[in-house]
């Protein structure tokens, strides 16, 4: 989640100067991408598939903030690189979060590595656009995880 000069893909405006304290509260708006009003209808259309609501734990629980502090500083391009097993990263396009690219920069010379961009889609893809997460989640592991089991 750390921009660097060699990652520019990481939470908007997160880098080494506020590492400390950018999430001390909870996650901030970042003022990008998808505006939340326009998640709403398609978050009480997936909520009403469901036969009750997911548990979600306060974003800005003291335990919530340590684990996102430890996590934002977290780097995970090597264990995504030097994996075997099929990885699939998807990104909406109008992430609140950080720049899509994140997604294809992330499994860049992976050939196990499939990155997929949602339109009309923000960080959460399977809130936003759940049906079109679930077609590329199924063809997956239709594809990817079959032929990789088949080997």
């Amino acid at each position: 989640m750390l921009n660097s000069s060699d990652w520019p893909y990481g939470f908007y405006g997160f880098d080494a100067s506020n590492a400390g304290t950018l999430f001390a509260h909870g996650v901030p708006a970042t003022g990008k991408g998808r505006p939340p009003e326009k998640s709403g209808p398609e978050m009480v259309r997936l909520l009403k598939r469901l036969s009750s609501p997911p548990l979600m734990r306060d974003p800005a629980a003291p335990e919530t903030i340590k684990l996102l502090a430890d996590h934002s500083l977290q780097d995970w391009r090597d264990v995504v690189q030097r994996t075997t097993r099929p990885i699939l990263m998807i990104a909406g396009r109008a992430s609140q979060t950080w720049p899509c690219e994140h997604a294809a920069a992330a499994i860049e010379g992976n050939p196990h590595g499939r990155a997929v961009i949602v339109e009309d889609a923000g960080h959460g893809v399977n809130f936003d656009q759940p049906d079109r997460f679930n077609e590329v989640l199924l063809d997956f592991l239709r594809n990817d995880i079959e032929s990789d089991t088949s080997a």
